[in-house]
């Protein structure tokens, strides 16, 4: 029996994280993929590309390497490549055909079970290898894999088909075959064509079916021959499927036998370690795992089984039959790298070894080519790239691992349902059976309808979407960021939860209510569609509230019916019960559409005409958390975890092709041409290149000619565009010509180039277009995009433009992979939803799902999310009485959210791909950029300083003496000077000794005054101050009590004398004071520059005043007074007063109101409003007035223009002043403009608060060139659009009113309408109009502007379906159009959306988080870099734990405070459970009263309120309320539980009014987020989310001050407009609360553009008053206005907030390496062990309690020297004799058996317990430096110092500057290290002297021998006198430093070298305060400053461990003697 076999493993087959496994630099290191995972789970992209490699495993199975393999593989190239024959190609074409099939076949059928990944690498390699020597390729049987290898016969299968059944081996020939694989794919490509045909022919219902009428029935399966045909392809899929089940299996692996589901599952089987679940677990090194025990002694020290680990045991063994044998047998390897030390592998499978001609063939192939690549025979970019430093270190190319990868994997040989894809065959297969059945009893479509089955049979197809390697590669992308996307979805879905019950408990059954047309004229009771609260009683006039089901009068709200209406309560909400809140489902399905942006603004309209206006909050909230906020944790996921691949894999993540080298061109960009170099220039070429801007003008004026063409054209002009064509037509050809004359003699090299090639085919197409028969014909105006396409020269010739299109179109490859599987997934849910819903929906509309087509544009609709709701509503509503609703609904709905959340993102990361930095050029980058900011800038002359009169005037200093201030030194003093560089000097109020490290001067200002100063001024810090200023840190009075202290405290000294911190420092102030001096010269030169007006000088008590007021511009004042703290922050409160106040006078003033004003008080002026704005604007006024006396207008040293923020402030001013002066002296206001200006008081909100200052700056003025860049390209990609839409649709989209005609000529007279009841009622007579279309916005393509008007609005996905509508429904020029009469003219938007709508929507996205990453510099950050940053803020997230220090005494609080602990105990899961109930009991909650189940509901909140309440009690009473109160979740427990209880027994009891059941429902639904807290991955993400808050926040504030400005535009341009089709009661914009609520759903692009068409509304469609009052609109301030804002709102504002998200966003990268392992759990542990020791009172580690402390720490921070197991007590407690016998004989002495103990501490690794004693040395010594004096080291620093030591590495992790700092601390480690162990080993020499000293007394004493006092010569192996030393070493500059490093090499560095450029250590640095030391004058230093000159190699740190005598010889010859004699003389003493 296999279980009995010790050697054996079979570990239960859990998912692996296959995203660590991506971004894990160990498991790339480890290089297998081998692991327990779950064997579906093949997404281990990366691991293709090692960066180490495992070379050892390769180098072994093969016997060579593959250098050398490669070299002699290259020695048989053959020299001649163009030698064969054309018969030869024929055949080799045929070959590549055949190759290209078999490697597809591969990719789709795979029958060896084989991961996509080998196949799509396989075949890349094979073309790659093919283009560097095709005569050298291998054979096709051997390059493809040998199935009888890749399935061996083995165990048994479905427990009766064993090795030699007959059955078995049938089926096992059957899958062999080599033609097996190819015909199968053939099947499924047949398959999916059938399937096409099938669905191509119409099955909607007739327009004319009756509603209330179910479609035929349908009996049968056989009705067309494609239903034959289909049965005949299944019946063979399932033999497929039936045969590899024989032969593999079907869920058990064959060699697991069934007995093994009749175990107990409760016994214990001996097992060995299992394989590491996760490519995590495997991945620490010695250094980072706990235990370094082998398994063996590991289980020997187990003692017993926990009831955890009996849990453990039991799923283990009820996993156990379904594990995979050969996946799990595991052996260890151990790889050896550069550095010699031993590293834990990945243990692989047991047939990793075994070959098959796939493998070796492959194998050797790979080392061909990699050895090729890196070795050429000539030298090329890609060998000097691959050619790494060290020989020995082989660099792995992603193809070679590949084939380590697939020599693991084939032979698993997994059974039917463990692998992916054959799963979903499986269902297609069950399906389709399932299918056939039902349709054959006819129970298919009957009364009800069961189509899934059916739609489930087709996903047979989507093996196809494998069928490219471009395809397959993405998928893998996808499968890598499946759990990351999993998890951020589990996150989204709570939120959506949470809103959806928040909804059922404000929302349900309002959507019910609707207005009702009383009977009249003969017509019954009519139910309009306007939603309402209450009506008017038409006898009383009163308002009464709705009329509910039970016939009562509810409470009035909402909309009021007017007279003639009821509001009643309807018994179904609209959309058949689907639109509503009455359900969790439904309410479930509104969130949905309200977080997907589209469709929302309706819906919130008609809540607020149900409800309350407040209800838009709900809306509004939504769309801020989900859609701006949550949803695009989906964006930073992709992207994120696409660049990881892509870094890692250096290959895109979107193609399995390497990434593109980049061939540098010349200037002309002839000479380079697709890498090649091309010959010499000729004559032609010359002329050419002076000739060639002739053709980009010829480019164009094709296009302006063609873009004059309007509907109504003259014969004229149509003949001048004709023959105009023609000429521009000729030319290009003629240009062609010269182009390739150009190339002579080698005309084959203008091929070589892509233009030209281009370039030529549009010739020939322009060309071939101007044929009469096709010109002639209506396909010609599609044609002409051939001549349109020739503008993209001219964009090429655009600046800023080509660098640009290179960028978004550079990854070419990458974008039409994205586009070709957009299309193949559409393709596929379209196929899916013809057979789910075909035949059962209405034609007649746009999307009909009668034919595929038809339903594929119906999921592109979908997919772009523009009006998806009527997509899903279209399909749902006919399929509620066909019991299939949910079904659909669940389809569209997933369908949505995976291709608009997940899809729609991918094409960000393709265009963000091209943006990224390389990852091998970031760090030069990051060099380059850190020099550059370390130099002193020059600062440029502004327009100001070039302007000044006083350059040009002559110096007439003043005869008396100038009197210098105090601040302004004299050059001897500067070392005095401070730093004037630093930031924010001039607002910082801190006294200069401050800076200095003297006492801090005490200001009076209270909080409220330093919050003011945050808010005006920014954080006031006292700047980076640089080390040398901040070195007398420790009191000098005090002396240091301990010796070491002291020593640390002189090598801190020397440290700092080296750094040339102080230099860099001396620099600056150089250049800052000349730059001052300089100031400071011209003033005294030119005494009138610096007197304001000519007037004011310094002297003069109004200026200073002034200057006390308000902040200077461009610097301190040199000579005036510094800005007062006090006055200064009170005078910018009395400011920003004033604009708030002049934002609610206008709030409250609004046209509306000042017109009723007027017309109840007459035309009067001086108004309130009128005098309160004129009041503002003097204010502000005065403030301008204060400035400019104090500094100066414009040339003087701080004048008001110097700061952009004052000239904005100027001219808001100015607008201000023209405002409120035309509104005293004309009443009303002048104009719009006029009093459209006060809307720029809302700016000055951004001016005065800093904070929206610096966002404003970093967010939007950073990166506008960017923007503006993507916006001009969306506009050149436009234009030729709209030229080619205006040649195919002129003219012929137009359409009368009245839809019964026929065409223009019928479109006359009058028809008659309605309004009500589908027009049937109440008609009325309208006259015929044939005019343009205006389905939702007013459109057409008649002439090139409005062609490019109407695109630039569908740009925005906004409005294209109802064009999309139009277009398809053409049938001529002057005919009405009909439904989908001209489906192919989709095509033209399809395309325009893709590339439009799609492409440069998305580019803004991805420029503005370029933007982003370039700003914050995280865009030159490694991957390595950017864990560390990330690994930080988890670290600086978290807080010690304030548990009491001691477990309480009393038997009840002990019991408490257990619970309170116990993070896993029962009774936290209980209370886990209870929450999770409590959730799913809010989501019962439903609109029908159902009475026993509402009052079950309600007692049971009360239960769980009293558990709530219990729960805080106990763990309160256990913690004490100090402890307890720490903690925020705490404090958030005590609100809710406490506001639950009393709110819920209130209503429970019928007691209390609205406001308290409100209350009640708030409370209660809060208790949902506990489980927030309770469940780990809600909680990552949460406090992920978190973190981007202040940010959020941060752009939340200058985005509400966007809104207020429009706002205030829009209610003063349009609040007296009126109203067209798409206003209502709140939406328009008749005041601020609804401009402000009609802005915010525009952000989202919600119907922006049909507004903007109604408010541009002229007369005569409107009227104008002969007092100029007017109802009309602007068709200027319309255009401006909404295209402003959607550009601003939608386009940038929108797209920060992913920026934000997407930068903030760090989970992907927690997932990785460090911050993977500290999970919650680790970091509960380090609490507590803190807890223990840190210091109560000041929370801090005392030095003291250090070694404690980290003998405590377990887990991924353990420290300790041995590990637990070997502990003493562990040791002696595993070797007790069980007879307690004491035989010496047998070594037991006292009952310990030392023949255990031998065989233990044998087992010790001395290796690996030396690593972690430096280890532990080095941790010690730095955390001695590191603690502050008297308090000790704080809990975040330990983190961090314990980060460096056990989580990531240095000199990978770190950016420049830190690593500059931490490279000196480690130096300082180095020598303290070195010091102690010297130090050690003196004193152990010492105190063995003196115990043989003693030994030989008590000798001779026993010997009776009287030792007399006759002095002895001893002789001392010391010398008399250390060498003598001529210099001091602690002055710097002296001597070369020789440091030693980690390996074998040395590095000699200068002090010069020494001389970093930044020293300063960052917030991030533990030890920050170590070299803020004060230098003092020492004669000794602990520092090895010349070790190397008497030090050998040997004191490395690899051998410090050595053999002792050596080492003191050595330092009998060093420096350190003098310290070890001087310590021997301290220790005599």
């Amino acid at each position: 029996m296999r279980y009995q076999d010790t050697s054996a493993v079979y570990s239960a087959s859990q998912p692996g994280q296959s995203s660590a496994s991506l971004i894990s630099t160990h498991f790339r290191e480890s290089g297998d993929t081998t692991d327990s995972t779950r064997d579906d789970d093949e997404a281990h992209l990366t691991s293709n590309m090692s960066r180490q490699g495992t070379g050892t495993e390769w180098g072994r199975a093969d016997g060579e390497e593959a250098e050398r393999s490669g070299a002699s593989s290259r020695g048989k190239r053959r020299t001649v490549r163009y030698a064969a024959s054309p018969l030869k190609k024929t055949g080799t074409t045929l070959k590549d055909f055949s190759r290209n099939l078999r490697r597809a076949s591969l990719r789709v059928v795979n029958f060896g079970g084989l991961g996509l990944d080998e196949h799509v690498r396989l075949g890349e390699a094979l073309e790659f290898e093919k283009d560097e020597d095709e005569d050298d390729l291998p054979d096709e049987d051997e390059a493809l894999p040998d199935l009888t290898k890749t399935l061996p016969i083995r165990g048994r299968t479905l427990g009766c088909l064993g090795p030699h059944s007959k059955l078995r081996l049938a089926m096992y020939k059957f899958l062999v075959y080599p033609w097996t694989e190819p015909v199968i794919l053939f099947l499924i490509i047949i398959n999916g064509l059938v399937l096409t045909i099938q669905a191509s022919r119409p099955h909607a219902l007739p327009q004319t079916w009756p509603d209330d009428t179910p479609p035929p029935p349908v009996v049968g399966y056989f009705h067309r021959w494609e239903d034959y045909v289909l049965f005949v392809l299944f019946c063979l899929f399932t033999l497929e499927a039936f045969a590899r089940i024989c032969v593999s299996g079907l869920l058990l692996d064959p060699e697991v036998p069934i007995s093994t589901f009749f175990r107990s599952p409760f016994a214990t089987y001996p097992d060995i370690a299992r394989a590491p679940n996760t490519a995590v677990e495997a991945s620490f090194n010695t250094a980072r795992t706990p235990s370094l025990t082998g398994n063996h002694s590991q289980s020997q020290l187990q003692r017993g089984l926990s009831v955890t680990q009996r849990l453990k045991l039991l799923r283990r063994n009820i996993a156990r039959p379904f594990t995979l044998a050969h996946h799990s047998l595991a052996t260890q390897h151990t790889s050896s790298n550069s550095g010699g030390k031993g590293t834990p592998s990945r243990p692989r499978s047991d047939t990793a070894h075994s070959k098959s001609p796939m493998v070796e063939k492959a194998l050797s192939g790979a080392q061909h080519m990699h050895s090729h690549i890196r070795n050429p025979s000539e030298p090329t970019f890609l060998s000097k790239v691959l050619r790494s430093d060290n020989p020995n270190d082989t660099l792995s190319l992603p193809f070679r691992l590949s084939v380590e990868d697939a020599r693991g994997q084939t032979h698993r040989n997994l059974p039917y349902l463990r692998h992916s894809w054959t799963r979903i065959d499986f269902v297609a297969i069950t399906s389709f059976w399932i299918t056939v059945i039902l349709a054959t009893a006819g129970a298919e479509h009957s009364k009800y309808h069961i189509g899934l089955f059916r739609a489930m049979s087709v996903l047979r197809t989507a093996r196809l979407l494998a069928v490219t390697s471009g395809t397959t590669t993405i998928m893998r992308s996808l499968k890598t960021a499946r759990p990351l996307l999993a998890s951020v979805s589990y996150f989204v879905l709570f939120a959506m939860i949470i809103f959806s019950i928040v909804g059922i408990q404000s929302f349900k059954g309002s959507f019910r209510r609707t207005c009702q047309l009383l009977p009249a004229l003969g017509e019954d009771e009519i139910s309009l569609d306007q939603n309402c609260g209450g009506y008017i009683d038409p006898t009383t006039l009163q308002t009464l509230g709705y009329i509910n089901v039970d016939g009562e009068n509810a409470a009035a709200k909402g909309f009021i019916c007017p007279l003639g209406q009821i509001c009643k309560e309807n018994d179904e909400n609209p959309q058949a019960n689907l639109e509503s809140f009455d359900v969790i489902y439904y309410a479930a399905l509104q969130v949905v559409i309200v977080s997907s942006a589209n469709g929302w603004s309706g819906l919130m309209y008609q809540m607020m005409d149900s409800e309350f206006f407040v209800s838009c909050f709900f809306y509004i909230v939504c769309i801020i958390v989900l859609n701006f906020w949550l949803i695009n944790l989906f964006v930073a996921v992709i992207t994120n975890t696409f660049s990881a691949i892509r870094s890692d894999t250096k290959k895109s993540a979107f193609g399995a092709a390497p990434l593109a080298v980049v061939a540098e061109e010349n200037e002309e960009g002839w000479s380079m041409v697709d890498g090649r170099r091309v010959a010499g220039r000729n004559r032609i070429r010359d002329i050419y290149e002076n000739i060639r801007w002739c053709w980009v003008f010829f480019a164009l004026a094709s296009l302006v000619l063609q873009a004059t063409r309007t509907v109504d054209i003259s014969s004229m002009h149509a003949e001048i565009l004709d023959k105009g064509e023609l000429a521009i037509t000729i030319t290009f050809d003629v240009e062609i010509v010269i182009r390739v004359l150009a190339y002579l003699p080698d005309w084959r090299k203008f091929f070589y180039r892509g233009q030209n090639v281009l370039d030529l085919l549009l010739a020939i197409g322009s060309s071939i277009i101007q044929i009469p028969a096709i010109h002639q014909s209506s396909v010609y105006p599609w044609l002409t995009i051939f001549q349109l396409m020739r503008f993209y020269r001219v964009i090429l010739e655009i600046p800023r433009m080509k660098p640009l299109l290179l960028a978004v179109f550079g990854n070419m490859y990458g974008l039409a992979n994205m586009s070709l599987f957009l299309i193949e997934i559409n393709l596929l849910a379209a196929l899916f939803a013809v057979q789910l819903v075909g035949g059962d929906v209405q034609s007649g509309d746009l999307i009909d799902f009668g034919t595929l087509y038809n339903s594929f544009l119906g999921v592109y609709q979908v997919f772009s999310s523009e009006n998806w709701t009527d997509v899903l509503y279209k399909a749902s509503v006919p399929e509620v009485p066909l019991r299939q609703s949910v079904i659909v609904v669940l389809f569209v709905s997933g369908w949505m959210f995976f291709a608009n959340y997940i899809v729609l993102q991918m094409f960000i990361a393709v265009i963000n791909e091209n943006f990224d930095v390389a990852e091998e050029s970031k760090r030069s980058r990051q060099a380059s950029h850190y020099w550059a900011s370390h130099r002193p800038q020059q600062v440029r002359s502004t327009w100001v300083r070039k302007l000044n009169p006083y350059r040009w005037f002559k110096a007439q200093p003043k005869a008396v003496e100038v009197e210098l201030p105090s601040n302004l030194v004299l050059p001897m003093q500067k070392a005095l000077v401070q730093d004037y560089g630093l930031p924010k000097r001039e607002n910082s109020f801190v006294d200069s000794k401050t800076r200095r490290g003297g006492s801090q001067r005490q200001y009076t200002a209270k909080s409220t005054l330093r919050r003011l100063q945050r808010l005006f001024a920014g954080e006031i810090t006292a700047g980076d101050v640089p080390l040398t200023t901040l070195r007398n840190t420790r009191r000098e009075s005090v002396a240091t009590a301990d010796p070491v202290d002291e020593e640390t405290e002189r090598h801190l000294e020397v440290l700092a004398a080296l750094n040339n911190d102080a230099v860099d420092v001396e620099e600056l102030n150089d250049a800052l004071y000349e730059r001052r001096a300089q100031k400071a010269d011209f003033i005294r030169n030119h005494p009138t520059y610096d007197k304001t007006f000519w007037i004011f000088s310094q002297k003069n008590w109004l200026r200073k005043m002034c200057q006390k007021l308000v902040a200077p511009a461009g610097g301190d004042r040199i000579f005036g007074t510094p800005h007062s703290p006090v006055a200064h922050p009170i005078f910018q409160l009395l400011l920003l007063l004033t604009v708030i106040g002049g934002i609610v006078v206008e709030s409250i003033a609004t046209p509306v109101y000042r017109r009723n004003f007027y017309a109840e008080n007459g035309q009067v002026r001086g108004t309130w409003f009128d005098l309160a704005e004129g009041s503002f604007a003097l204010v502000l006024l005065l403030e301008f007035v204060i400035k400019i006396i104090a500094d100066g207008f414009s040339f003087t040293p701080n004048a008001y223009i110097r700061s952009i923020w004052n000239i904005l402030d100027f001219f808001i001013l100015v607008g201000i002043l023209i405002n409120a002066t035309t509104g005293l002296i004309f009443i009303g206001g002048l104009s719009r403009v006029t009093r459209a200006l006060k809307a720029l008081r809302a700016l000055r909100l951004i001016t005065l608060i800093e904070k929206m200052r610096s966002t404003f700056e970093s967010l939007i003025i950073s990166g506008i060139a960017r923007i503006l860049d993507a916006a001009l390209l969306a506009i050149l990609y436009m234009i030729p659009y709209a030229v080619w839409g205006l040649n195919i649709f002129a003219g012929v989209t137009n359409e009368c009113n009245d839809t019964s005609v026929a065409g223009i000529a019928d479109c006359v007279n009058e028809y008659s309408t309605g309004f009500v009841n589908d027009g049937n009622s109440f008609t009325y007579l309208v006259p015929r109009v044939w005019d343009n279309p205006a389905p939702s916005t007013t459109f057409s393509f008649d002439s090139f502007r409005s062609s490019l008007l109407i695109l630039f609005e569908i740009v925005s996905l906004e409005g294209w379906v109802d064009v999309l509508g139009v277009a398809t429904s053409v049938t001529g020029e002057g005919l009405q159009p009909q439904t989908n009469a001209a489906v192919a003219n989709s095509i033209f938007f399809l395309i325009y959306n893709l590339l439009g709508g799609v492409v440069i929507f998305t580019l803004f996205v991805s420029i503005i988080i370029g933007n982003f990453t370039s700003k914050t510099g995280s865009a030159l950050l490694t991957q390595a870099q950017r864990e560390w940053i990330d690994l930080q803020k988890l670290i600086k997230r978290q807080r010690p734990s304030k548990r009491p220090k001691m477990r309480p005494t009393w038997a009840i609080r002990q019991w408490c405070y257990d619970r309170a602990v116990h993070k896993h105990g029962w009774w936290h899961r209980m209370m886990t459970v209870l929450y999770t109930l409590h959730v799913i009991a809010l989501m019962t909650q439903t609109f029908t009263p159902q009475h026993i189940l509402d009052e079950i509901r309600s007692d049971f909140f009360i239960f769980v309120t009293v558990l709530y309440v219990v729960d805080i009690i106990v763990r309160m009473f256990g913690l004490g309320w100090t402890s307890y109160s720490a903690n925020g979740w705490n404090i958030f427990d005590i609100i809710v539980a406490g506001g639950s209880l009393g709110a819920t027994l209130i209503v429970r009891f019928n007691t209390g009014g609205f406001v308290i059941q409100q209350l009640q429902k708030l409370f209660i639904t809060s208790i949902a987020f506990k489980l927030v807290q309770r469940v780990n991955s809600l909680n990552k993400l949460f406090k992920t989310a978190v973190g981007s808050l202040p940010v959020i926040l941060s752009l939340l504030g200058l985005w509400v001050i966007l809104f207020l400005f429009f706002a205030i535009l829009y209610v003063e341009v349009f609040s007296l407009t009126k109203w067209n089709t798409g206003e209502g009661r709140n939406a328009n914009y008749s005041s601020m609360a609804k401009a402000l609520v009609m802005l915010a759903f525009m952000t989202t692009g919600e119907g922006w553009n049909e507004y903007m068409h109604d408010f541009a509304l002229v007369y005569p469609r409107c009227t104008i008053g002969p007092g100029g009052d007017t109802d009309c609109g602007s068709v200027y301030w319309s255009f401006t206005l909404f295209i402003a804002w959607n550009l601003l709102s939608m386009y940038i504002f929108a797209n920060l907030f992913t920026g934000v998200v997407v930068e903030s966003f760090y989970y992907v990268f927690q997932m990785s390496s460090g911050a993977k392992s500290i999970t919650r759990e680790e970091m509960r542990a380090f609490k507590k062990v803190w807890a223990e020791f840190a210091n109560p009172k000041t929370g801090y580690l005392e030095r003291t309690n250090f070694v404690r402390f980290f003998g405590k720490l377990s887990g991924i921070f353990e420290v300790r020297i041995y590990p637990a197991e070997y502990s003493a007590h562990r040791i002696m407690s595993f070797s007790k004799d069980p007879q307690g016998r004491d035989s010496w004989s047998e070594k037991i002495v006292e009952g310990y058996d030392f023949n255990k103990v031998e065989a233990i501490l044998s087992s010790v690794d001395r290796a690996a317990i030396k690593r972690r004693k430096n280890l532990y040395n080095r941790l010690y010594h730095e955390a001695r430096i590191s603690h502050e004096p008297g308090k000790g080291i704080s809990f975040t620093n330990m983190l961090l110092l314990l980060a460096h030591h056990k989580l990531i590495v240095d000199k990978e992790a770190l950016v420049l500057k830190d690593l500059v700092v931490r490279t000196e601390t480690n130096k300082l480690v180095t020598d303290l290290v070195d010091f102690d162990r010297v130090q050690s080993l003196l004193l152990m020499i010492l105190y063995r002297r003196r115990y043989v000293a003693q030994r030989e007394q008590a000798r001779m004493q026993d010997m009776g021998m009287v030792q007399t006092d006759i002095p002895a010569i001893i002789v001392d192996d010391f010398p008399a006198t250390p060498p003598m030393i001529t210099r001091d070493i602690t002055s710097p500059g002296q001597t070369p430093i020789h440091r030693f490093g980690d390996g074998d090499t040395s590095s000699a560095m200068s002090p010069g070298i020494l001389q970093s450029p930044d020293l300063s250590f960052g917030v991030d640095t533990p030890s920050r305060r170590m070299l803020q030391r004060r230098q003092r004058t020492s004669d000794i230093s602990m520092l090895s400053i010349d070790m190397s000159g008497r030090l050998d190699g040997s004191m490395s740190r690899e051998s410090r461990s050595g053999d002792e005598d050596d080492m003191l010889s050595e330092m009998q010859h060093s420096m350190w003697n003098d310290m070890l004699l001087e310590a021997a003389e301290e220790d005599k003493e």
